[in-house]
């Protein structure tokens, strides 16, 4: 039995290693350790999510998991086709710096997971995260690069004077982004 030293790691790490191993084998077991309770919950989530069968341990091994991969099927399924819009360079009505910190977060996280959105539309200073010095931008590539199509909306872009920033994705009329949202069956609105 594999076993995953995740003490010490952040979350996504956590993740990394675990998908890591898992998309690696058709089935086995692991044990993965870590260091809190926090993330012992979080592997917790993640594995249940996954369709993986999870046993806990008693409260001396609390933060070791066992976690078990046996004919999981990890199939997309259409229900499931979603967009995200986002019409704000920073997430929540925090404060400004916390709001920038949050967004890359999420970015960082939507990065890692397994079902990615068909699209992600920008409007209104949303358009802001594809600026030169952006600290979201790389995530965004990523997201592009895996084949989510990453939709600008052209008024939003000339109002912030940003075209000359554009290297990826598609600059798009109000109409455009109408069409995409209607096909999704959820729309996420940030």
């Amino acid at each position: 039995m594999k076993e995953i030293d995740c003490r010490g790691l952040s979350y996504l790490q956590i993740i990394r290693e675990i998908k890591k191993y898992f998309n690696s084998i058709g089935e086995g077991e692991a044990i993965v350790r870590v260091s809190s309770e926090l993330e012992h919950d979080n592997v917790m989530r993640y594995s249940t999510h996954k369709g993986y069968k999870v046993y806990e341990n008693d409260d001396e091994n609390k933060y070791m998991i066992r976690i078990e991969k046996r004919g999981c099927l990890e199939l997309e399924e259409e229900e499931n086709i979603f967009s995200i819009l986002i019409t704000n360079d920073k997430l929540g009505d925090a404060d400004e710096t916390l709001g920038k910190i949050l967004m890359k977060e999420y970015f960082e996280a939507l990065n890692e997971y397994d079902e990615l959105p068909r699209a992600i539309l920008f409007l209104n200073s949303g358009v802001k995260l594809f600026s030169n010095g952006s600290k979201v931008s790389e995530d965004l590539k990523l997201l592009y690069d895996k084949g989510v199509k990453i939709l600008i909306n052209d008024t939003s872009l000339d109002y912030y004077d940003m075209r000359k920033d554009i290297t990826f994705g598609e600059i798009v009329s109000m109409y455009d982004m109408i069409v995409t949202m209607k096909k999704s069956k959820r729309l996420i609105k940030l």
